[in-house]
């Protein structure tokens, strides 16, 4: 019989438990939390035989054998060496840690204390998982090619209020964010999937006060694409989806999934619906239970080293969200590749036809201005429904900076994170709008025109101008290597 203990008593320590009162093997014997009223109303639904108030006493009494570690993300190093260090197994709430340094760390002390350590990735122990796993290595798919991730949820408005912001962990710096509360499932199937750690190539982002609340990451391993994706501010079909070269696999709801479809050419979409073995908890926990009864020191399906490469993969995302001298290059690049022989009328007309047919591709409806310089004359107007007078001002203080700058608008707010420049102007919106969305058409070496997008979030709007003359010179740039704002 195997004796649990659980830190913390947040909400997911209830669903733990509720979930392990099902495994035969398993007794919660104890549960650990800040306060007396806390633990009081933990224990009046599930009821336990001891109750601590401090987590040190909890690790201390030699009759628990494994841990639930049910704290927030940045208490879970530290707790989760220590209870290794006083010989407890432990059951760790993703994410395990809150970077690849500080999982490296955990490892090796379980390693090192010849304890049992597993990251609670509950993706990986539902049922139908498994079945994925075997037709992806049956070939039903062919050779992968793309591995996709996305889980986006709007939470709780209240949660999301300005005025509330940090008063939960997952909204404070450093332990809150999308990506280590939702980013780590997707993470998850990346590394399960793909065949090493990836290398990020563009990435957006919605950050604020140091959190992010969305994030879009495009990345390679080796020959196979990946995506991820994860969110607070918005809800999107949370799915997998896995692309090989003779069919896809998508994976609905894929943090607790329970329904997949196989498409292959030629052949009708087959649907798999397994359910959950009593619900989405009781999977990982059971198998944590025949690991501890096989004195196995690692799972092999969420080993040590899973939760390393996942930790990495959110950390080659998240060193995207930082602006580096890179950054000011690939600008000057952008600027300099993009230069027209000559620029008229005949040519912003288009231009801008061509900025509105891409837009139709982005989940937002966009402004689009094209003005010459010489004598401030709009060549090119366009609003899609739902945008208004403002968003002409917008556009003409990204134009504002742009001008103030001498490059393209997404220039200031770089220049000023790397260099301290640009202070006074970065707070005087509209009249300066510090980020992507305006660009300039130069032809001959000489500024004639501003072409300005307004709309798209996540620095879009600067990745929708460079496409779309990419697309009218057909020439390449380099891409943007940060989340432009």
């Amino acid at each position: 019989m195997i004796r649990w203990g659980i830190l913390g008593a947040g909400k997911i320590a209830y669903r733990f438990a509720s979930s392990l009162e099902q495994e035969a093997d398993s007794v919660l014997a104890a549960i650990s939390c800040r306060s007396q009223e806390k633990a009081d109303r933990f224990a009046q639904a599930h009821p336990v035989e001891k109750i601590y108030i401090g987590y040190e006493k909890l690790l201390a009494d030699p009759q628990i054998d494994a841990i639930y570690l049910a704290l927030p993300h940045g208490l879970h190093e530290e707790w989760a060496i220590r209870a290794i260090q006083a010989g407890k197994a432990v059951l760790c709430e993703k994410p395990a840690a809150l970077d690849a340094g500080q999982m490296r760390r955990i490892a090796a002390a379980a390693r090192e204390n010849q304890v049992f350590f597993m990251e609670a990735m509950k993706t990986r122990f539902v049922p139908l998982y498994d079945t994925v796993r075997q037709l992806v290595k049956a070939g039903k798919l062919g050779e992968l090619t793309a591995v996709e991730a996305s889980l986006c949820n709007q939470m709780p408005d209240e949660m999301m209020a300005e005025e509330n912001r940090g008063k939960t962990y997952h909204t404070q710096p450093g332990q809150g964010g999308a990506l280590l509360d939702a980013g780590i499932y997707c993470a998850s199937w990346l590394q399960d999937f793909l065949p090493s750690v990836p290398e990020l190539t563009s990435i957006f982002a919605n950050v604020k006060n140091g959190v992010d609340y969305y994030v879009e990451a495009e990345l390679k391993a080796g020959d196979v694409a990946a995506r991820l994706e994860c969110a607070f501010d918005r809800a999107k079909p949370r799915r997998a989806v896995l692309r090989g070269t003779k069919g896809y696999i998508v994976v609905e709801e894929l943090h607790r999934t329970q329904k997949a479809v196989l498409y292959r050419e030629g052949e009708e979409p087959k649907i798999f619906e397994i359910p959950y073995e009593v619900d989405d908890f009781y999977g990982e926990i059971h198998h944590f239970v025949e690991c501890l009864k096989q004195g196995r020191m690692e799972s092999p399906v969420m080993p040590l080293e899973a939760s390393v490469q996942c930790a990495e993969i959110l950390d080659i995302i998240r060193q995207g969200l930082t602006f580096t001298p890179d950054c000011l290059d690939v600008l000057r690049k952008q600027e300099e590749i993009l230069q027209y022989d000559t620029f008229g009328s005949a040519d912003a007309l288009r231009l801008g036809n061509l900025l509105a047919a891409l837009a139709g591709e982005y989940d937002r409806p966009v402004g689009i201005r094209i003005v010459r310089e010489r004598d401030n004359l709009v060549l090119f107007q366009y609003m899609m429904d739902g945008k208004t007078e403002r968003h002409i001002r917008f556009m003409e203080g990204k134009r504002a900076t742009a001008l103030a700058v001498g490059h393209s608008s997404l220039w200031m707010p770089v220049e000023h994170a790397l260099n301290g420049k640009w202070e006074e102007l970065m707070g005087r919106a509209p009249e300066y709008m510090p980020c992507g969305g305006a660009f300039p058409i130069r032809a001959g070496g000489e500024w004639i025109a501003t072409v300005m997008v307004s709309g798209l979030h996540e620095g879009k709007d600067h990745e929708l101008l460079v496409r779309a003359i990419e697309t009218d010179l057909h020439r390449q740039t380099p891409s943007f290597p940060c989340a432009p704002v």
